[in-house]
């Protein structure tokens, strides 16, 4: 046996070496931080999603607001943004159709309420988000135009004018965890600015 022959033997009977490997104990203990990193994000995900769609709820009215006081101010007649307080619904529309759109609000709630509605609808919050109260006070423009509607109580409106003026209001929106943004509409201007609350509105 010569020199080259004797060095393969022996290196094919060195035993072979064994690779660690993970135990059980090892490999539960991975599981469990895994399902704790998991218990702890998901809460946090889904409130910052949740907190998305209430800000987004909070746009499309202040867009709607906007949208009322150009047209009011082009057409010359008075319109408003009818909302639908404990639902999702809202519409910008002239005042004279305050009737019309009472009976229109209870068609698209119907939507908002089934687990279908699309997440894109103008006239409707997200999912998840409602008018949770609104303070519009009646000043004696909104007396007599509101004295002369036929308009039943399932909707609120917020009139605006054509100089350019409106209601005061305070609309305050949730989402589904608890968290609340509120829209402040000054008369005086007609604009809106959004405020995001720290805890539940005490409106009456």
């Amino acid at each position: 046996m010569n020199v080259t022959s004797q060095r393969l033997h022996r290196l094919q009977r060195k035993p072979r070496e064994q690779r660690p490997g993970f135990t059980l104990m090892e490999l539960l203990l991975v599981m469990a931080i895994i399902v704790l990193v998991g218990a702890l994000a998901v809460p946090a995900v889904l409130q910052s999603f949740s907190q998305q769609s209430l800000d987004k709820g909070a746009d499309r009215v202040r867009v709607a607001m906007g949208q009322a006081r150009v047209r009011s101010i082009r057409e010359g007649e008075i319109y408003a943004v009818f909302f639908l307080e404990g639902g999702a619904w809202f519409n910008v529309a002239p005042f004279t159709q305050a009737k019309l759109q009472s009976s229109f609000s209870t068609q698209r709630q119907r939507l908002a309420d089934s687990r279908t509605q699309p997440d894109f609808e103008d006239d409707l919050l997200p999912k998840g988000v409602s008018f949770a109260a609104g303070v519009v006070p009646i000043d004696a423009r909104a007396a007599e135009s509101l004295s002369e509607s036929n308009s039943g109580n399932s909707i609120r409106p917020i009139l605006f004018y054509p100089d350019g003026t409106s209601q005061d209001a305070q609309i305050v929106l949730q989402n589904d965890r608890g968290s609340y943004v509120e829209i402040q509409l000054r008369g005086l201007t007609g604009l809106s600015a959004v405020v995001r609350l720290q805890q539940a509105p005490n409106i009456q």
